[in-house]
């Protein structure tokens, strides 16, 4: 848990460090709307670095939220857009972005503990509200590897199908949704 909030942290300085030295760029603000809903806590920051493109920041996390109530994840991810409307934070766009996270989630007699890293693209639309508010509609997909460590409530052993144990940790890797959402922005500058 703090070495991920340590990566978090050094990857806000690292994008606030890159907007130094630019001049007449935008820079925005934002919350996902839809992880808000699910209790889960978030604020990203996006910064345009080109006449169609931006480099976004992400952090989010939950613990307990009112759905799942043995559940908790802190992750980071950032993203690279290219706008086809003519400038950046305007209608559509595609992403490439990463994610890294912590969890440790209890479904059922299961409790999954561990770290997942991955990328995928993202598809989505800007629409202004006003001059400084947009919202932007997005879903993305993408491969997420993960490792982490499997338990039963009752303390018996699940084995793998090369007869280890999962308390001991393994890696797997899925295609899944990497990016869904409703973001509210607001433009600073």
């Amino acid at each position: 848990m703090k070495m991920v909030t340590k990566k978090i942290g050094l990857l806000l300085i690292l994008l606030v460090g890159m907007t130094t030295n630019m001049q007449a760029q935008t820079f925005a603000v934002n919350s996902n709307l839809l992880f808000l809903a699910s209790q889960t806590y978030n604020l990203g920051a996006e910064i345009t670095v080109g006449n169609h493109t931006t480099l976004g920041l992400s952090v989010f996390a939950n613990n307990k939220p009112y759905f799942l109530k043995n559940m908790r994840v802190v992750g980071v991810q950032p993203e690279f857009k290219y706008y086809f409307g003519g400038r950046p934070l305007y209608h559509h766009y595609v992403g490439i972005g990463l994610l890294g996270a912590d969890y440790s989630i209890t479904l059922g007699n299961r409790t999954y503990d561990g770290t997942a890293w991955g990328g995928g693209m993202t598809f989505g639309y800007v629409i202004p509200l006003s001059k400084r508010w947009n919202m932007d509609f997005h879903t993305g997909v993408g491969v997420i590897f993960s490792h982490h460590k499997e338990f039963m409530k009752d303390e018996s052993d699940l084995l793998l199908n090369d007869n280890t144990k999962a308390k001991d940790g393994f890696w797997e890797y899925r295609i899944l949704p990497t990016n869904i959402g409703v973001t509210l922005s607001y433009t600073i500058w």
